[in-house]
């Protein structure tokens, strides 16, 4: 009978788990935070350890942590983390100390149980030989570092089983160990030395042999098959090939730990909704990836050392060219590595889970900047953009708490934007709170319309009150007929939704003539304004 150690503060649901797992034939330990586990395991080993993220005086991350910093059996134990948010910041986190598998709650019993399963028949395998190849991480790291230090090119290749999760639950020990046989015979040819590595569970590492970029790709994307039990199991792999190219400044700031990782994140990221993909990643993605990897580590931080900043971009009207409002816009402009843009670190929050507490600072600045707005000009409308992310993490409950203690009146003069593909993944209770807000006067703006996939059902539901095209439409609009009947529909379909029409990223003053000639009123762009810091708002509107 296997032993599972059971990690939980909240007494009712540790007693719910165990319950669950007696019933399906596990003998149970219980703790209820990190330090009472540790004293579990002084006395008893168990055969796996599941364990909540967020706990009093030892978190699940620190009792990981404890654990690797020990060493012995108790360190190469599967380990299984619970957390109440979807997040991706802790499952990042998990994954860096070698987390098994991360399971968010409300739990799905039947899901942890398959997880549960599928971890004790096969125990960690990283650090364990296949068929004479080494796995280490070590070797391959090595490898690079000392190409770093002569500034060797090299190239390397991560390959990632995609839905390995669902594959492992499949499979039994000897199918799954007959699938990475195979993924080794097909990945070995490709290698410069014959060697390849295990980097994570599902996702292999070499160095290529630069001769066979064509047939790795090839070879990499077509569908493959496992004969289980006399049954094609089919599975598909995702390929990140980069051009390590050591003379990069940009590269040199990243140690070949730091390198691997990186990369190996974006694939994750990457082929997470879209699989079977060849990723090729050169010169231009070295600051990319030196961005990213710098915001998933230093965002929080920024957060709360005041390192961000709002820029406010003036919306004009388009008849009488007169500003009657602005969006806020997040900016990181001091950086270790230079100034971020939005496009780097806000992907980066609501992959570390930092989406909520990033939209909280910025509700917090925008309120401080309407205030101020409001004296200059009385009928200034603001708005600013909150993650699909935060609205179900409480925003639209903390926009109004923060309302009600400011000033509820404030709210007549502000704009929450979400985009059109985070309205597919509205509940019933966020368009409750949502429409809370807008009883206190806040205006819902749909931002990027026309790149989702929002139905007229989502429109009409939540009765949006502005439209803003996204400025893909608008670039061409000028010279490109079709762009210009696309803009013309979507006006047409927001004047009859009842909804206000604001055009985006406007840069030439033929593209605002083509827009006040299809009948769209209002515009934003840098033809008019570029985002300034809001006191040259204020003059610039006190001197209109």
């Amino acid at each position: 009978m296997n032993t599972i150690l059971c990690v939980e503060d909240d007494d009712t649901l540790r007693q719910l788990i165990c319950e669950e797992l007696v019933f399906a034939g596990y003998r149970v330990l219980e703790a209820s935070d990190g330090v009472a586990a540790l004293a579990v395991l002084e006395q008893e080993l168990p055969d796996l350890i599941l364990s909540d993220v967020s706990m009093p005086r030892m978190s699940g991350f620190e009792l990981v942590e404890q654990l690797a910093v020990r060493g012995g059996d108790a360190a190469q134990l599967p380990f299984i983390l619970l957390t109440a948010l979807g997040d991706s910041h802790n499952q990042i986190r998990g994954r860096h100390l070698g987390v098994d598998d991360y399971l968010v709650k409300p739990i799905d019993f039947d899901l942890l149980l398959a997880a549960i399963g599928a971890k004790l028949k096969r125990r960690r395998h990283d650090d364990v030989a296949v068929s004479g190849t080494p796995s280490s991480r070590a070797l391959l790291l090595d490898r690079m570092e000392a190409a770093r230090t002569v500034v060797s090119p090299l190239t390397l290749l991560l390959v990632k089983t995609d839905t390995y999760l669902a594959l492992s639950m499949r499979l039994t020990p000897a199918e799954l160990a007959l699938q990475q046989q195979s993924m080794l015979a097909q990945l070995q040819p490709l290698s410069c030395d014959g060697m390849v590595f295990i980097w994570s569970e599902g996702c292999w590492a070499l160095l290529l042999d630069e001769d066979k970029l064509d047939v790795a790709a090839d070879l990499l994307l077509q569908r493959m098959t496992l004969d289980a039990a006399g049954v094609a199991v089919g599975y598909s792999c995702s390929t990140l090939c980069i051009n390590v190219d050591w003379t990069s400044a940009e590269l040199r700031r990243l140690d070949a730990a730091g390198l691997v990782e990186a990369c190996a994140l974006h694939l994750n990221f990457e082929s997470a909704g879209n699989p079977r993909q060849f990723i090729a990643l050169g010169n231009d993605d070295y600051q990319a990836l030196e961005a990213a990897r710098y915001a998933e580590r230093h965002l929080g931080q920024a957060i709360k050392a005041g390192e961000l900043m709002l820029l406010f971009q003036p919306r004009v009207d388009l008849q009488t060219r007169a500003i009657v409002g602005a969006e806020a816009l997040v900016r990181w402009p001091h950086a270790q590595i230079g100034a971020l843009s939005p496009g780097f670190f806000v992907p980066a929050a609501e992959r570390m889970g930092l989406a909520a507490e990033l939209d909280r600072w910025v509700i917090v600045h925008t309120l401080d900047a309407i205030a101020l707005l409001l004296q200059a000009r009385p009928d200034f409308i603001l708005s600013f953009n909150v993650s699909a992310q935060s609205l179900s993490a409480g925003i639209p409950a903390f926009l109004m708490a923060q309302l009600a203690t400011r000033a509820p009146a404030l709210a007549a003069s502000l704009e929450i934007e979400v985009t059109e593909t985070s309205m597919a993944h509205l509940t019933t209770a966020i368009e409750t709170e949502i429409a809370s807000l807008r009883d206190m006067g806040l205006k819902l703006a749909v931002d990027d319309f026309g790149m989702g996939y929002a139905s007229l059902a989502y429109l009409k539901r939540l009765r949006a009150e502005v439209i803003k095209i996204d400025r893909s439409f608008v670039t061409d609009i000028a010279c490109r007929s079709i762009d210009a009947q696309i803009v013309e529909g979507l006006i047409g379909l927001s004047r009859a939704l009842g909804c206000m029409v604001v055009a985006e990223g406007v840069e030439s003053d033929a593209q605002a003539s083509m827009l006040d000639e299809l009948g769209c009123r209002y515009a934003q762009g840098y033809h008019f304004y570029h985002p300034m810091p809001l006191g040259a708002l204020l003059q610039v509107l006190e001197a209109s």
